[in-house]
């Protein structure tokens, strides 16, 4: 949960990063300008709002007369916090419920293939748009803190209006010309000979869920708006209704011997998604009953020439656009995975697993960064960023290494415990295996990225992020060109190309942040306490991979684990994996002994537990 007012230097007015799978970053949605300020680079003073999460529990307004995005003070506070803290967590835990539910009940068959095709634009515009942290929801929660109560409401009526109106378009087109929309990011389910049958279902589904295209915007206006009023605990368990849901829908296939048939289980998946949704609205709508009882009265020409209507729409289209970026490389991994059976459904279900320790590292570690760096050019204490940059890199690896090299050992055996029952059999789970595996090697180089764009929008940049990551997506449609069409390495060569593609950009934007950076280390610098990180995973690698092979024979000789072999995976998973983390740090304290300055550094970052204050500088990345 973090709150916090950044002031720093920009080129232009408007800069948004980029969105990215581990982490969505909004900077500031909503900018005032500041009383000019002798800047030693000419450039713009401005304060911003920086809100993370979904969180706006901290004063955020100007002055008394505008509304504040806060919490009640004391233990009001507090236990509003709690109630977020409970409800996101409650959505994480149903969320993945939700897949293991759907991979017990579907594997990787046509339902689950059908399903990841038809969800692309419903996707979007509910996740993006319509979700918790998406660009309508900062953005709306952000303008109406700085406009008075009255003022605001009408901006809220007005762009729901809007978002009604372009929605219903939307949903319609999409409604009347499914085929021809799949047809353009799924050309292979028409090529492929189980392609019709997956065709056709996502056909179906993506009929079911256009309503989530038509109430997406509205919903997300209504979470923002909830956000200024201080009620944060909706929003974040919001995701837990279509979770519910799906689940329902999942088990009712399941035991209702009528509706076993694959195609009525891809519609009812389709329709407890949307259902979902809606329920979402009309809680919103039941919540926010005063303000909704109004909508439609005022003229749409009138709506159109409102000058909040066209502020918000100013920040909104940047926003949106450099957020879909990462959708648009989704939608080129789907079109190649269109031409391989299973690779939608198996590449869901191993990015799942890459995401999840990612997105909490990147909420831990760039999250505040972003206020740290953004502090730090204020002042221009530029060694004091350049020290905070390298020390946040090096405590990436550090947190991030071990966790990969123990799942990269024990992927077949987490894969058997979370997913491995009923539909997902063996070979499904060696498809995801596989997957995963070509994912894990770039996950160091998407967090890494998140650490340098965070340095960039601190320093005003927007520009450069921006273009790096439209040239990714062009790498990687034709990194999955070459993999699939030349080389043939199915769904796994997809992953390697996102892998790759991660790789380039994060050197790309080093190399870029160097010349911005004087001062951050050289190449030849990252040579040493790269090789000690490696070397550590090694040992890591090792350790995890003799842990697990000797208690899979100590548990092999107990009946109790020979009849319980999901026990048994689960107890030889936990014990080699505790093992192996732990044997990645042993590397460390020994050459923390013989004083080496870098494991010493690194030692009281994460023993002694110091937060991120500048350090003499080392031979430390």
């Amino acid at each position: 949960m973090i709150s916090a007012r950044i002031a720093f230097n920009v080129h232009s007015p408007i800069n948004y990063p980029l969105h990215n799978p581990q982490l969505q970053i909004f900077p500031p949605p909503f900018f005032r300008f500041a009383p000019a300020k002798p800047f030693p680079d000419r450039l713009r003073g401005i304060q911003i709002l920086f809100c993370a999460e979904n969180q706006f529990d901290s004063p955020c307004g100007d002055d008394s007369s505008n509304r504040k995005i806060a919490a009640p003070p004391g233990c009001n506070s507090v236990k509003a916090a709690t109630w977020v803290g409970v409800a996101t967590l409650t959505s994480k835990i149903l969320g993945l419920l939700r897949e293991v539910t759907m991979a017990s009940v579907f594997g990787v068959g046509p339902v689950v293939s059908a399903f990841k095709y038809a969800w692309v634009l419903p996707g979007f515009s509910s996740s993006l748009l319509g979700g918790v942290n998406g660009p309508i929801h900062i953005i709306m929660a952000t303008t109406l803190s700085k406009l008075p109560k009255e003022r605001g409401k009408k901006l809220f009526l007005h762009l729901t209006t809007i978002m009604f109106l372009i929605g219903g378009v939307a949903g319609a087109l999409v409604y009347i010309f499914p085929e021809l929309i799949l047809r353009i990011y799924a050309p292979g389910l028409w090529i492929l000979v189980e392609g019709k049958i997956i065709r056709e279902m996502a056909m179906d589904q993506l009929k079911i869920m256009a309503p989530c295209i038509v109430l997406a915007g509205p919903v997300g206006l209504g979470f923002g708006y909830m956000s200024a009023e201080g009620n944060n605990a909706l929003p974040s368990i919001s995701p837990a209704f279509s979770s519910s849901l799906l689940i329902v829908g999942c088990l009712i296939h399941t035991f209702s011997r009528r509706l076993n048939a694959p195609s009525i289980g891809g519609k009812i998946v389709a329709v407890a998604v949307s259902l979902g949704l809606f329920l979402q609205w009309i809680i919103q709508a039941t919540v926010l009953r005063t303000e909704w009882s109004s909508i439609f009265l005022d003229s749409l020409s009138n709506i159109v020439k409102s000058r909040d209507v066209c502020e918000f729409f100013s920040l909104l289209l940047p926003a949106t656009v450099s957020s879909g970026l990462a959708q648009i490389a989704s939608f080129t991994d789907l079109c190649f995975a269109s031409l391989i059976p299973g690779a939608a459904a198996g590449l869901s279900y191993a990015y799942l697993m890459v995401m999840a320790p990612l997105g909490a590292l990147s909420s831990i570690i760039v999250l505040p960064l972003v206020a740290t760096f953004s502090k730090q050019v204020k002042t221009s204490s530029w060694d004091n960023l350049v020290d905070n940059l390298e020390r946040a890199l090096l405590l990436s690896m550090v947190l991030l290494l071990p966790i990969f090299s123990v799942m990269r050992i024990l992927a077949e055996p987490i894969i058997h415990v979370l997913f491995q029952r009923f539909a997902f059999d063996s070979s499904a789970s060696a498809l995801v295996s596989d997957v995963f595996l070509a994912y894990s090697l770039g996950a160091p180089f998407f967090i890494t990225k998140d650490v340098l764009v965070a340095a960039f929008y601190a320093l005003g940049d927007g520009k450069g992020p921006f273009l790096v990551s439209a040239g990714a997506v062009a790498l990687n449609a034709f990194l999955d060109w070459l993999s699939v069409s030349r080389f043939n390495l199915g769904a796994k060569g997809l992953a390697l190309s996102t892998s790759f593609t991660a790789a380039a950009s994060t050197f790309i934007l080093f190399h870029l942040l160097k010349r911005k950076l004087p001062g951050i280390a050289n190449y030849t610098d990252i040579f040493y306490p790269t090789t000690l990180l490696l070397f550590c995973c090694l040992i890591s690698n090792l350790a995890t991979s003799a842990t697990y092979k000797l208690m899979c024979q100590l548990l092999s000789s107990s009946t109790f684990f020979s009849r319980h072999h999901l026990m048994k995976a689960l107890v030889t998973a936990s014990i080699a994996g505790c093992l192996g983390i732990v044997s990645f740090f042993v590397p460390v304290i020994v050459l923390h002994l013989s004083g080496f300055k870098i494991v010493r550094d690194l030692y009281k970052m994460l023993i002694q537990q110091q937060s991120l204050r500048p350090m003499a500088k080392s031979h430390t990345l």
